[in-house]
């Protein structure tokens, strides 16, 4: 969330972003100083946080406390509880229901909060695994270390991540919930989203599996989805597959709807898309980090309504007849 978002969010949703980067275990003396001078901003502010404190104790206690960062990080490993219950635990110190549950959920993704690394709504970061191997993670992403004693690996929760894994004698191993993927080194891209379930190749090869389906090896230039139950391998541009990592969506031939959901999670709000206009398809280069603009300019292209309100909120649908573009 940046200085500017939180100075004009409301108070609970603000006091969960400064939750989440105080907890990151890499809060610098600006962050440190910036929170100061949010919390003396309003008075609002101290009440939101520390109602927010009473429903995470151990963050709440860390920023009270000035603990470290790693010493946090063991206490909320050590002391996991279910991912709904914190859940709940939060929207009740809030003051919220249901309503105020998707409100907040759409600034951090609130059932992963206590994962090893979590990346917020819009934000993207690179972390540096023991073994030496990376992983990018996308905005509102999630995952857990899996390492053993012989063994080196992550579970990846939700999201998107650019894994490079660095070559060692033992394999890397990535759970993704039905998808597994086992390699010695290289680069690929993982989606685990509500929408989408696959593996791309970006350089070197790995064995994935879904469940109990091998789907065999994969190399560079290709994604391997599942598709009715079954692994479906497509070719892919490798350069369009990671432009994400540029903050770019490349579309070529793609649904509306595809496009939308790829955006949803670098928008902190609602965006509502007519089912009217989900299936038309379309080209083009679209800036991730300004959804906004990005829907704007899907809509001039087909001829769609989009409708933003209070920041938070847009709706996409059909366009006025009247203005539809010749031939």
């Amino acid at each position: 969330m940046t200085r500017s978002a939180k100075h004009d969010a409301d108070p609970g949703e603000a006091a969960i972003g400064w939750m989440v980067e105080l907890c990151s275990g890499a809060t610098t003396e600006r962050q440190k100083r910036a929170f100061a001078a949010w919390l003396e901003a309003d008075p609002r502010h101290a009440v939101a946080w520390a109602q927010l404190q009473r429903g995470l104790a151990p963050c709440g206690i860390a920023a009270e406390q000035k603990l470290p960062a790693g010493r946090l990080r063991r206490q909320l490993v050590e002391r996991r509880p279910d991912r709904r219950a914190v859940l709940a635990g939060l929207m009740a110190a809030l003051g919220l229901g249901t309503a105020g549950a998707v409100v907040a959920d759409r600034f951090v993704p609130l059932g992963s909060l206590l994962a090893d690394h979590v990346t917020r709504t819009a934000e993207q970061t690179r972390v540096r695994l023991d073994d030496g191997s990376e992983v990018v993670m996308a905005p509102r992403t999630a995952f857990d270390i899996a390492y053993a004693p012989g063994q080196r690996g992550i579970h990846l929760i939700e999201g998107e991540i650019l894994l490079q894994v660095a070559s060692r004698a033992a394999p890397f191993r990535l759970d993704a919930g039905a998808l597994s993927l086992t390699a010695a080194s290289g680069r690929f891209l993982i989606e685990k989203r509500s929408d989408s379930l696959a593996a791309t190749g970006l350089e070197g090869t790995g064995q994935l599996a879904f469940g109990s389906q091998p789907a065999g090896s994969i190399g560079r230039g290709e994604r391997i989805g599942l598709r009715a139950g079954r692994p479906d391998r497509q070719p892919v541009e490798v350069e369009d597959a990671a432009a994400w990592l540029d903050g770019l969506l490349v579309a070529k031939n793609r649904p509306v709807a595809a496009i939308v959901e790829a955006l949803r999670p670098y928008f902190p709000g609602v965006i509502r898309l007519n089912p009217a206009v989900a299936e038309i398809r379309a080209t083009g280069v679209f800036p991730l980090r300004r959804p906004v603009d990005a829907l704007d300019i899907l809509g001039a292209s087909l001829n769609l309504s989009v409708t933003q309100r209070a920041h938070y909120w847009v709706a996409i649908g059909p366009g006025a007849p009247g203005d539809a573009r010749p031939g």
